[in-house]
């Protein structure tokens, strides 16, 4: 729906639209605002009186309100709906909503970068595309969402989308099309690869388990009308919380920086960030670490090069407190791609060894070691817990350092197969050599206590909500 706008009140005209898009960067959720209020406006009948104050168009108006009525009537023949009520339950939940038109509008999707001055917006069939200038997005400086979904593309001398709203990575990934596993553990795709999501394999498969929960209970829900979805609430619950908690940041994006813009970048870690088409970095060792270290939900490495006595270039790549020296290049390029080489060959050595024993152990591989037991696995000494994790991977003891600063506290520094771990200043040798421990422990795990308790508190009300969809299939 456009607004109707005339020339003399063209600023009047886009302050009203503003006051309905709330800056939620939806069209659509601009037009409901607006058919909302002009639905109250009727009830008081002043409905022409709101059309004519916030140039809409009464006659269009009527039109949606027609096709509405329509679409419900529609749905109660077939019994998919019962009471308009219970249907609207969670009508004002935006987050939802947004997912909901996701689901409609879905493959029409492309891609939001924001540039310093300027946003960049991709499809997969049209490449670089532009937003139409009555969509309430083109006026935004910035789009805080790492997709837009739209219903329609006009070309003219470009290609314009017309009536987009923003989503977030959840929304896309379970409302949207079909998700496959990509080349790693941790890695989806979507649209034959040209959607791609990079995140913990825990995380992974829980997203995985959910789409496949949503779209059973969908499916079961057309055969039989009569299953009443409000018994599945735990699932409901699940994916409005993934839908409503994304911080639309785009973090399961690959080459987005989760902590700071984009535009804080160097040009130099951007072109290291750029992913292949094959979604694994190719050949070239750099853009294979960037893509690792997303996947296991780390910031991009930083290089440093340095000049030898030979005209030749020896590099250091360095990301999460470690750091991995190269052989000496004739070039830095070439140096830089040796020293990823190395921390490439530690990122795989580490996974082959943890994938091996998960297949005999049943421990969970790729950076998510099982939780270690406090008899024999180090129990909660992070020195010990390190000592059995370097020697269950057939790497020899660590060696520590310490000195002492001048501020009367001792700083550690874990080594071993080439890597070093320090640790934060405490006030003993000891302690700054659990500190160190710790961190490399950390590493090793690939682990955090807030993504472990959202992961296994989603897998516990996965496993409910599937007893309950069985149950009900056999009603």
């Amino acid at each position: 729906m456009n607004f109707i706008v005339v020339d003399d009140l063209l600023q009047l005209a886009e302050s009203a639209k503003s006051q309905f898009s709330a800056r939620d960067f939806s069209d659509h959720l601009t037009l409901v605002r607006a058919y909302e209020g002009w639905k109250d406006a009727e009830r008081n009948q002043s409905g022409y009186e709101y059309c004519w104050k916030n140039f809409l168009s009464q006659q269009t108006l009527k039109a949606i309100d027609s096709l509405r009525k329509q679409f419900s009537y529609l749905l109660k023949d077939t019994g998919l709906v019962g009471g308009v009520e219970s249907c609207n339950m969670w009508s004002h939940d935006e987050h939802l909503v947004r997912a909901v038109l996701c689901a409609g509008l879905f493959p029409g999707i492309c891609s939001v970068v924001n540039k310093k001055r300027s946003i960049s917006l991709k499809t997969l069939d049209d490449g670089a595309v532009l937003l139409h200038s009555n969509s309430v997005n083109s006026v935004e400086p910035r789009i805080p969402y790492p997709w837009l979904v739209f219903n329609e593309k006009v070309k003219v001398h470009a290609v314009f989308l017309r009536d987009s709203t923003a989503v977030s990575d959840s929304m896309v990934i379970l409302f949207g099309g079909n998700i496959s596993e990509g080349s790693t553990h941790g890695h989806l795709k979507m649209l034959g690869g040209y959607l791609e999501f990079f995140m913990k394999p825990t995380l992974a498969t829980t997203y995985a388990r959910l789409k496949r929960e949503l779209d059973e209970l969908i499916h079961e829900k057309l055969l039989n009308p009569k299953i009443d979805i409000g018994n599945h609430d735990e699932l409901m619950s699940a994916v409005r919380m993934l839908v409503s908690e994304d911080a639309c940041e785009g973090r399961f994006v690959f080459g987005r920086n989760n902590k700071q813009e984009s535009a804080i970048k160097s040009k130099r870690d951007v072109e290291a960030g750029a992913v292949s088409k094959r979604g694994s970095g190719g050949d070239n060792p750099k853009s294979q670490l960037q893509t690792l270290l997303a996947r296991a939900g780390y910031e991009a490495p930083i290089y440093k090069t340095k000049q030898l006595n030979n005209n030749q270039f020896r590099a250091a790549v360095m990301f999460n407190g470690m750091q991995f020296v190269g052989h000496p290049c004739r070039c830095k390029k070439e140096a830089e791609k040796t020293a990823a080489a190395e921390a490439v060959q530690w990122f795989t050595a580490i996974k082959s060894k943890q994938d091996g024993e998960a297949s005999t152990t049943s421990r969970k591989g790729n950076f998510e070691a099982g939780p270690i037991s406090s008899k024999g696995n180090g129990g909660d000494n992070p020195k010990s817990h390190l000592q059995t994790l370097l020697a269950r991977d057939g790497h020899g003891a660590p060696i520590y350092k310490t000195r002492e600063l001048n501020n009367d506290l001792f700083r550690a520094t874990v080594m071993f197969n080439g890597l070093d771990f320090v640790g934060h200043p405490c006030r003993s040798k000891k302690e700054a050599e659990k500190a160190a421990a710790a961190k490399a422990v950390q590493w090793l795990t690939g682990d955090t206590q807030s993504s472990q308790e959202t992961v296994e508190h989603l897998s516990a009300i996965l496993k409910r909500s599937k007893k309950k969809l069985v149950a009900s299939s056999w009603r």
